[in-house]
């Protein structure tokens, strides 16, 4: 706030008059005939959380609420309000929430979960530096997935499997309770993180034609930059905050069609 007062020559308190009166932009409108594919994600701030409806071809943010919590129930109201304007939603991408993926594929749209955030839950269970073998093994199957094809991601993953099925039964006793566990559950964890995972990570090769890209790093950029204005900006009251929010999200982007291959 100091800043932006210093930039402009204003006293804080003026900085907040003038945001207080500003308008927030509409959200943007693309052509409605076309297809839409949509990001879907939430980020959440100090004193607010912000779910997205993004259009990954155009890179325009079309719907976006201020929630308390991210819930199914949200994401599917703002696809029926999507819908309700017109727009044709052809197919969604997701980050890591498979209940996400599993609620929105029961009603019939193709789901790809996004192969970074899997990526990145395998090495939150492994590390970037596993030291057994099948984990040094499974970390190489995950990271090898953005230049997998399903049958070919499948069929690593099976092999994997095969020779590691005596290993990941391997059973600790505790000697004091007498109660046994997993001896490698980490590895274990992250095998079946994996495996839940699976169906939803190949919905852009199942769909060829609809242009589904692979992650969902189109919104994490415009969440970045949010971030980073809300910490610079700090001070503002929760509804200037929004106003402000509202206005970057509105903003069009730098060039108008997104050019991430989607293969």
């Amino acid at each position: 706030m100091d800043d932006l007062a210093a930039a402009h020559g204003l006293s804080g308190r003026q900085v907040r008059r003038q945001l207080a009166r500003a308008i927030p932009k509409p959200e943007a409108t693309i052509p409605k005939a076309e297809p839409v594919v949509l990001v879907l994600d939430t980020t959440y701030f100090g004193s607010c959380s912000v779910m997205v409806f993004r259009c990954a071809k155009r890179r325009r943010n079309l719907l976006w609420r201020f929630v308390e919590v991210e819930t199914v129930a949200g994401y599917l109201a703002g696809l029926a309000e999507l819908e309700r304007r017109g727009y044709r939603v052809s197919a969604a991408v997701c980050d890591g929430k498979k209940w996400l993926c599993e609620a929105l594929s029961t009603r019939g749209w193709p789901v790809q979960l996004c192969q970074f955030h899997l990526m990145k839950t395998v090495t939150r269970y492994l590390t970037r530096r596993p030291e057994l073998p099948a984990g040094i093994e499974l970390r190489s199957v995950a990271l090898s997935l953005p230049r997998s094809s399903e049958a070919g991601f499948a069929a690593a993953l099976e092999a994997w499997r095969g020779r590691w099925s005596g290993f990941l039964k391997e059973k600790t006793v505790n000697p004091l309770s007498g109660r046994w566990q997993y001896t490698h559950r980490r590895i274990r964890g992250a095998y079946a993180a994996v495996m839940k995972a699976l169906p939803f990570l190949f919905a852009f090769e199942r769909h060829p034609g609809l242009g589904i890209p692979k992650t969902t790093n189109t919104l994490e950029g415009t969440f970045s930059h949010l971030k980073q204005k809300v910490r610079v900006h700090r001070g503002l009251n929760r509804r200037t905050e929004r106003k402000m929010i509202s206005t970057i999200l509105a903003a069009p982007p730098k060039t108008k069609i997104s050019t991430e291959n989607v293969h």
